[in-house]
């Protein structure tokens, strides 16, 4: 597979801990986390389960902050992240 830099890292980084979890947005990178069986989410994912165990109290300031940069999502992510969040 043709992993950028940082994914590749990350994965190899993931290698050599206990119990990791990847932040991984690429799907190419997410096919390599599956195959050597490593958990991963998404930036979304992290930031709605940060809510969900109370480090953060809103989801939604920080989704439109990524939505301002040139993050690319598609705009359905977007909803379905408030609607879990219940914003």
């Amino acid at each position: 597979m043709d992993l950028d830099e940082g994914e590749a890292s990350a994965i190899a980084l993931s290698l050599e801990m206990k119990n990791p979890i990847l932040m991984l947005d690429e799907l190419k990178g997410r096919k390599v986390a599956e195959k050597l069986n490593l958990r991963y989410s998404g930036t979304f994912g992290l930031i709605l389960r940060a809510k969900q165990i109370g480090l953060i109290s809103s989801v939604k300031p920080i989704l439109e902050k990524i939505k301002s940069t040139n993050f690319r999502f598609d705009e359905k992510l977007f909803e379905k992240v408030l609607e879990q969040a219940g914003e």
